[in-house]
């Protein structure tokens, strides 16, 4: 169950910040605290001139944006950054977006990712790690809308306590 907790750093001024008690990472890096109400968007294309578009597009929304144009490079940036929800395009040279997903959960589990590609084969590996999906040559409305759901459900999903298995969810009586 999240608490909160008074800290401020020198650069931040907002309100207490939520700390996940039961959160553990692959690393022995831990995430930097949330320094603005604005939520924090990782964008990750090998196309760049599509980058800084949607960087002004949600900036303009009201996101802080984070942009990379690799996988390897976004990878570095979750790890390193807070960051509320992550977008990837799939066909990327080294590191493709499957590749950044299962990277991305091993930082951290809970974190968003949406395929925003023009790609249609996945595969089922694939299409488990991603939390939506976006199609390149859809809607701005869609993507904007699928982003927003992410957010809420990222910021919902620190707001509600882990299940813990019950005996009888097991098929085990429970003697008193």
């Amino acid at each position: 169950m999240p608490r909160a907790a008074s800290v401020k750093s020198p650069s931040c001024t907002s309100a207490p910040i939520l700390w996940r008690s039961n959160r553990t990472t692959s690393s022995a890096r831990t995430k930097r605290p949330a320094c603005s109400n604005r939520p924090a968007l990782l964008w990750i294309d090998d196309y760049k001139p599509g980058l800084e578009l949607y960087r002004a597009m949600f900036e303009r929304a009201g996101f802080k944006v984070f942009t990379a144009s690799s996988g390897e490079q976004g990878v570095k940036l979750a790890a390193a950054n807070h960051i509320d929800v992550v977008v990837t395009d799939y066909e990327m040279p080294g590191m493709n977006g499957e590749a950044v997903a299962a990277a991305v959960k091993e930082v951290d589990p809970e974190l968003p990712v949406v395929l925003f590609s023009g790609s249609t084969v996945l595969s089922p590996r694939a299409r488990d790690l991603f939390d939506a999906f976006c199609d390149k040559a859809g809607s701005r409305l869609l993507l904007s809308s699928t982003i927003e759901r992410m957010l809420h459900k990222r910021r919902n999903s620190f707001l509600q306590p882990h299940l813990r298995a019950k005996a009888s969810d097991e098929r085990h009586r429970t003697v008193a």
